[in-house]
């Protein structure tokens, strides 16, 4: 089976004023079907342009990226975004915030009801329909940024360091929901994040990224048991990754990788 998403020799360059910044070097990889796959590196090395371009968002400024085979020119469709702040509209209530996006996208808003109420109780917030955003908590309203992002049954679902905000187990609690509606809905998910942690209990694969200019240096694959468990970040196994994953990103001698391959 073809890879779902295939990125080859992207590099991204900004310009600003007379200056020019590069921020991706020939980044090169494969993403299958249904993985989960996460993103750490050190802030500013690109990996949030990474997931705009792989959006189509913004163009790379040489390489080729396609998704299902095609070239990826302009914003997709079948792409839902979460990003670090839920981005919630203040005068709208949850339900009407999740269905934003079919509006945008011109689809029958009624067909999406349902849908929209079972992502609702799906993550636990059955029954807050029509509380708006100031009556939620933080947690409650990355609840509600995730379904919106999954109420057009997106294939691909893009998450720039959602939980990044919230309290540590605030944060535990959401990457477990995250893992359950995973599971459930089979999506392929990238997931950029600062936590080697988050990343290792996450992911099939972690990519590790070295600072700017942003470049692959090390493609792990995680052989820990599924669904995991809380309890198995204290595992020696759990502690090998990260400890690898910490190592890499403290190395100044890491090659870049060019992988699909490329794994631990």
């Amino acid at each position: 089976m073809p890879p779902l998403i295939a990125v080859d020799n992207v590099c991204r360059m900004f310009t600003n004023g007379a200056k020019m910044v590069n921020a991706l070097e020939r980044i090169s990889f494969e993403i299958n079907t249904s993985e989960f796959v996460s993103i750490v590196g050190p802030s500013g090395c690109g990996k949030s342009t990474l997931l705009k371009i792989l959006s189509g968002l913004i163009p790379a400024s040489s390489g080729q990226i396609a998704i299902n085979g095609k070239a990826v020119k302009e914003p997709l469709e079948n792409v839902g975004m979460v990003f670090q702040a839920p981005v919630l509209l203040k005068w709208r209530p949850v339900l009407g915030n999740i269905l934003l996006p079919v509006e945008f996208a011109k689809r029958n808003v009624a067909n999406h009801i349902e849908r929209a109420r079972s992502l609702i109780k799906l993550v636990g917030l059955d029954g807050f329909e029509e509380m708006y955003p100031h009556q939620l908590s933080g947690g409650m309203q990355q609840r509600v940024s995730l379904c919106r992002a999954l109420v057009t049954d997106p294939q691909l679902l893009l998450m720039d360091e959602p939980f990044g905000a919230l309290d540590a187990m605030t944060r535990d609690e959401l990457d477990l929901e995250l893992l359950r509606l995973w599971e459930e809905k089979k999506k392929t998910v990238l997931f950029v994040t600062h936590s080697i942690q988050e990343a290792v209990f996450l992911s099939d694969r972690v990519f590790v990224m070295s600072a700017r200019p942003g470049r692959l240096l090390k493609v792990l694959s995680i052989d820990l048991p599924r669904p995991r468990t809380l309890e198995m970040m204290s595992s020696v196994g759990f502690g090998e990754y990260t400890l690898r994953i910490r190592s890499l990103l403290g190395s100044t001698m890491g090659t870049p990788a060019a992988i699909s391959g490329s794994t631990a």
